[in-house]
């Protein structure tokens, strides 16, 4: 007679497999977590290095820096523009029909400077340059550019990665200092158009002057530089971990998409708590 080496295993309760789901999800985005912070570590780390910034490495960072500050220079104007007409003037508007126009500096400087201007400044990297960091580099192992850069004993890591992180993180502050001033003077414009408002651009200009603190000169741009610098890590690392072919191109960029906007609210999250 054969014995039978097979048995019968219940399926587990309901409960169980939904805790089990449930640690795997955590447990995976943990790691990658983790990964990424370790990423972006090893990125900070390697920019000191010596002898880094020469050659082919400084020239990627001039470049990268040229296509996220002055090519997103008119995309960043009109954002202003568009910002200042429905959120300042707005502002101005609801707190004139309020009787409460002494509040137009400190609503500003909560709504604009400390949230809106580096949220969409991330927003506006990633469109501009981050869709074109997440093609170019998603093409580097299917074509072998990787491989070369193996041969000839180059780090994929500092010609591709380090120059793109920085340029993304000084052109995300100068972006974030352009959003603002086109933002402030435009709704300023229309406010003034519509009659909402009667005094000069230089007493609006000090209203919100006086309504900032010490922090608010502080913070806002280290968002700005903080949030160009992790997209530019979130649009490499997505591009870099393609594979193959079966992964398709197109795919990329809602996937960058979603984990840009998932630290860039994350981050700012941390930076209201710490702040």
């Amino acid at each position: 007679m054969i014995a039978r080496t097979d048995h019968y295993v219940p399926p587990r309760p309901w409960p169980r497999r939904a805790l089990a789901a449930i640690g795997r999800g955590v447990r995976q985005n943990t790691v990658n977590v983790l990964l990424f912070t370790s990423f972006g570590a090893t990125v900070v780390l390697a920019a000191f290095r010596p002898g880094v910034w020469r050659g082919p490495a400084w020239i990627e960072f001039k470049r990268a820096l040229h296509e996220v500050a002055v090519r997103s220079l008119a995309t960043t104007v009109f954002t202003g523009i568009l910002v200042g007409f429905a959120l300042v003037s707005q502002a101005v508007y609801w707190l004139a029909v309020t009787g409460q126009t002494g509040l137009v500096g400190p609503i500003i400087v909560v709504l604009l400077v400390r949230e809106f201007v580096p949220i969409l400044v991330g927003l506006i990297v990633f469109g501009r340059s981050g869709t074109a960091t997440l093609v170019e580099l998603g093409e580097a192992q299917t074509r072998g550019w990787l491989r070369l850069f193996e041969i000839q004993g180059l780090d994929p890591l500092v010609l591709l990665v380090l120059p793109r992180a920085f340029a993304f993180a000084v052109g995300a502050f100068c972006l974030g200092t352009v959003l603002l001033l086109s933002t402030l003077l435009s709704g300023y414009l229309v406010a003034h158009a519509l009659e909402l408002i009667a005094y000069s651009i230089w007493d609006f200009s000090d209203l919100v002057l006086r309504a900032m603190r010490i922090e608010d000169f502080i913070v806002p741009p280290l968002k700005c530089i903080t949030f160009g610098f992790t997209v530019a890590l979130a649009c490499c690392a997505t591009g870099l971990g393609r594979r193959d072919e079966t992964d398709a191109l197109q795919r990329l960029v809602p996937r960058g998409f979603v984990r840009s906007a998932l630290v860039i609210l994350v981050l700012n999250g941390l930076f209201d708590l710490v702040s």
